[in-house]
């Protein structure tokens, strides 16, 4: 997606309707394929604001400058080669094999999981829920969906966890956390941990020296050697389409299930 489109999305769902920053947010991304091309000057005229406050909006979305917002908006379909890009990895199967073959694919993937899942990992996860007091989930894109809906399951039983859509929010709760917390990744691929996947440039990430607990859910089995994963819990993912948010889920399901199988206790 980009980290720029990201951010900007983020900032239109978490502003005021009548804020200033809602205007600004929605005005970019009504022009976002034009960003690259402006100068700071035409984009305030474009959002009818003073330069100071797109300096402003822009420093609060946590760019250096506006060199470096600019440069973020110069987003290319795929230019990388990154064959999980939802564009090159989901649309063009549906629109080269059809949306029966993109189902059936989802099936086989939703069932492979519910036979390879390792319960005794998920009941050491609810352990760990019972026991900490202070728990984030995280993921970025699809995978920070499969965060909330992680949230919204335990809620239900009384546990209540933090999340938040934000990837610098994400890193400074990382960066910043004791050994009291209790922290949940969710990333197909595992390169959550390695690299900051929302930038064109996939920069390696050298945050995770947190002295947390971690718990890494992804189909990437060599995660499970990384020191810096307190428990790594896989599941199988054999198809080439990315079905793992169909996946989160059910794989929610069996946590909430077993973190209240405990709790009742």
């Amino acid at each position: 997606m980009g980290i720029l489109l990201n951010r900007l999305l983020i900032m239109l769902n978490d502003s005021d309707l009548d804020s200033i920053e809602y205007h600004i947010a929605y005005t970019l991304l009504m022009n976002f394929h034009s960003i690259y091309q402006l100068s700071i000057q035409q984009v305030a005229d474009l959002c009818s604001v003073s330069k100071s406050k797109i300096s402003k909006f822009i420093r609060d979305m946590h760019f250096e400058d506006y060199a470096d917002f600019r440069a973020a908006a110069q987003v290319h379909n795929n230019k990388f080669v990154f064959n999980l890009n939802y564009n090159q990895n989901i649309v063009k199967y549906i629109e080269d094999r059809g949306m029966d073959a993109y189902v059936q694919n989802i099936h086989h993937d939703i069932e492979d999981c519910r036979l390879s899942l390792d319960i005794k990992k998920i009941e050491k996860l609810a352990e760990y829920l019972n026991q900490y007091k202070k728990v984030a989930a995280f993921g970025l894109l699809f995978s920070e969906l499969a965060a909330v809906d992680l949230q919204t399951k335990l809620a239900y039983s009384g546990k209540f966890i933090i999340t938040n859509m934000s990837d610098v929010k994400q890193d400074e709760i990382i960066n910043n956390a004791h050994d009291d917390l209790l922290i949940i990744i969710f990333s197909n691929s595992g390169n959550y941990m390695r690299q900051y996947q929302l930038s064109e440039f996939q920069d390696s990430k050298n945050i995770f020296k947190s002295k947390a607990k971690i718990v890494l859910i992804t189909s990437n089995k060599a995660m499970e050697s990384d020191p810096r994963i307190d428990l790594c819990i896989t599941f199988n993912h054999l198809s080439n389409v990315q079905t793992h948010s169909f996946i989160y889920p059910l794989i929610n399901d069996y946590i909430t299930m077993k973190y209240r199988e405990l709790s009742v206790k």
